[in-house]
């Protein structure tokens, strides 16, 4: 598989800029965007850890998991640190783990509200918007749901136990990215959005392509 950091880099696209795309799509056009720092600020793959290695840890074990090496694995290994994410997830109860997540996420997930607004206006008038991330499936739902978003599709990291874990191949992490949208036979968006290097294999597979500061880092 190619280096992602060998792909080129796109300009950062404005505010501006960004709106005058999505605005220009026709009906039935396809949006496809990432979640983490390009609809929100924050990352709730990273919460899902947080919440589980924080006090009171239900539906977790007291120490079982370590912020700190999950960070360092998500450095040494993105594709892997997103897969322990969403394992990780999968091994409690979902009705269990969601008040906290969402507590979590309501407190450190901050949505991007003028992009949000102008999705949901696009949806609106019958453009397509599919989210497509790395982070847990049910965690990017919840993220969805929380910023006003919970009608579009979504593709993320999907964990089942049967017996050890195994994940829906290909993951969208990278060149995944692109790649799940032609396994699920997909079309080409029209349009995507993302803010990472992450997101390049994806915005070069799209018609057109916006590529955000990351939210996190917008003032």
């Amino acid at each position: 598989m190619p280096d992602i950091d060998a792909l080129p880099r796109l300009h950062r696209a404005g505010r501006e800029e960004v709106l005058a795309a999505i605005a220009q799509l026709p009906t039935d056009a396809w949006i496809a965007a990432d979640a983490d720092n390009t609809l929100w600020s924050g990352d709730v793959g990273d919460e899902v850890v947080r919440v589980a290695s924080t006090p009171p840890y239900h539906p977790w074990q007291a120490g079982a998991v370590s912020f700190a090496q999950y960070l360092d694995l998500m450095d040494h290994s993105y594709a892997d640190g997103c897969r322990f994410s969403a394992e990780l997830l999968a091994r409690v109860p979902a009705a269990d783990a969601h008040p906290r997540l969402r507590e979590a996420m309501l407190s450190r997930i901050v949505p991007r509200r003028w992009l949000i607004d102008a999705l949901q206006a696009a949806m609106a008038r019958g453009v397509h918007l599919l989210v497509i991330s790395a982070s847990p499936l049910p965690a990017v739902q919840l993220g969805l749901q929380l910023a006003g978003l919970s009608n579009a599709q979504v593709i993320a990291l999907e964990c089942t136990l049967t017996p050890g874990p195994q994940f829906a191949e290909p993951i969208p992490v990278g060149f995944g990215k692109p790649q799940v949208l032609t396994a699920r036979h997909l079309p080409r968006p029209d349009l995507a959005l993302g803010d990472s290097r992450w997101d390049l294999p994806l915005l070069q597979h799209a018609k057109a392509a916006c590529w955000l500061v990351p939210a996190c880092e917008e003032t």
